[in-house]
């Protein structure tokens, strides 16, 4: 399949993540209560970081491998079942270390019908193998798949969350989605990508470098998932909520901003196994002027708006979230360009271990600025201990990638975007003050596209930005 097609269809996946969840979240945030909304991120929190250890590195490390044995279907069948293995076995162990931290941990043993979603969901991901289709390229299917379940599951939402405690219908109906696609994931591989194999499984043969892609992981859910769950122990459920409700915008976002780049690791993985550096530079380029042009103006109207976004999705009870929003639309832009030279350059060159150490570096500030932080000033303290540690991180993946590859930034992008931002700033603050909510948001963003547009015809006239429109080059 094309890079074209692959690109259409991961983007039209990512912005079904995006809507989706602006469907769900409004009407979630205002049917449960703060409480039991924040004892859903707590869970799942907690479930997620226990999905992370039983992945092992195998969802970065499966698609650069497929990626390598398209043609050789017996040995990628039993890379499969060798991954398969390694993944459900460590998600059967975890479930079971999950129910004993219900019956030792204090702050776990509230809910135990919470506990047993929470192992359904970490045995489902298992199964998902996302990671097989991603190799081979099938990213029509995966979108297909995706927006059917996630249809179903928006309309169960709605239809069986109707009180303020149905925090765990909330929790099972997502964990059922996810059932589903690992359901209909591992059948239609069975069905039709499976062959057989020679020889015995030889799962020792990935160890070393899951064990590097196994400690990125960990060291990553430090800051991206055990925030959450410190500030539970440090504070309380509707801190939790007033975090993680922006947060959760933050990173429907951040899902939207990864699609090229998920597209383009089996690629760049290709590319280099042909040694074509040239074609290596150019698709990362390609790739960090999407980051420059969805990333920087999301920070801008965050930052800008954040007030009136708080009030239409969550609804005027998350107000003391506002600041927390402002500083956590920085992270969809921080982790994009991380994941440029780290996920796109760094882990399909084998140079693993730099982003190792660079998640350790993030590892480390993140645990010490959330336990410093969190007591003086509770949520606030994570927004600004994840913002740091996410810089941290991209910092140093950026600096040991340019030591590798050259790339050049697009300062005309730049530049247009600039503009654009302050003339939507200028009809903001100088035309409409009084105006707010879906109002404000709708012309700020007519107004952001138009000028866009404009600068684009009649000034700067950006060969990536046509290629874009006409999809050359791609």
């Amino acid at each position: 399949m094309g890079l074209r097609k692959n690109m259409i269809s991961n983007l039209l996946l990512s912005s079904s993540a995006v809507l989706f969840p602006l469907i769900t979240f409004p009407y979630v945030t205002r049917t449960l209560s703060s409480d039991g909304l924040g004892s859903y991120f707590f869970y799942d929190a907690f479930t997620q970081y226990l999905i992370l250890f039983s992945a092992v590195g195998i969802p970065f490390y499966g698609i650069r491998e497929i990626s390598k044995l398209k043609i050789d279907e017996p040995s990628r069948s039993k890379l499969v079942v060798e991954l398969l293995t390694i993944q459900v076995s460590l998600a059967l162990l975890f479930s079971i270390i999950l129910v004993g931290a219900y019956l030792l941990i204090p702050g776990l043993n509230g809910d135990f019908k919470m506990i047993k979603i929470s192992c359904l969901n970490l045995i489902g991901s298992s199964f998902l193998m996302e990671w097989f289709y991603q190799g081979i390229e099938k990213f029509t299917y995966i979108t297909v798949r995706s927006l059917i379940i996630r249809s179903l599951c928006v309309l169960g939402i709605i239809c069986l969350v109707k009180h303020a405690g149905d925090n765990d219908i909330y929790y099972l109906l997502l964990t059922l989605a996810v059932i589903a696609n690992a359901l209909l994931n591992f059948i239609y591989y069975l069905k039709n990508y499976h062959h057989p194999y020679t020889g015995q499984l030889e799962l020792k043969r990935h160890v070393k470098s899951l064990l590097i892609l196994f400690s990125i992981n960990v060291s990553v859910s430090v800051y991206a998932v055990i925030d959450t769950i410190i500030l539970k122990f440090l504070t309380s459920n509707v801190d939790v909520s007033y975090y993680n409700v922006p947060f959760k915008l933050v990173k429907i976002y951040w899902t939207l901003m990864n699609a090229v780049g998920l597209v383009l690791i089996p690629r760049i993985a290709a590319y280099f196994s042909k040694n074509d550096m040239q074609s290596v530079r150019s698709a990362l380029e390609k790739s960090l002027n999407v980051v420059l042009l969805l990333g920087l103006p999301f920070s801008f109207f965050c930052i800008m708006f954040a007030g009136d976004i708080i009030n239409v999705v969550a609804g005027p009870k998350y107000v003391l979230a506002v600041p927390a929003l402002r500083l956590l639309s920085f992270i969809p832009f921080i982790i994009a360009v991380c994941n440029v030279f780290g996920a796109q350059f760094l882990l399909p060159a084998g140079k693993e271990k730099k982003i190792l150490h660079a998640t350790l570096v993030g590892l480390a500030i993140s645990l010490a600025l959330n336990f410093l932080l969190i007591p003086h000033f509770r949520f606030m303290g994570t927004a600004i201990a994840s913002v740091t540690a996410e810089t941290a991180v991209c910092v140093y993946i950026v600096a040991a990638a340019v030591k590798e590859i050259n790339i050049i930034l697009d300062y005309r992008l730049i530049v247009q975007i600039i503009i654009s931002a302050v003339a939507t700033a200028i009809i903001r603050y100088g035309f409409l003050p009084a105006w707010n909510g879906i109002p404000i948001l709708f012309v700020a963003g007519i107004t952001y596209c138009l000028s866009f547009l404009a600068l684009q015809l009649f000034w700067f006239k950006n060969a990536f930005i046509y290629s874009l429109v006409n999809f050359k080059h791609l």
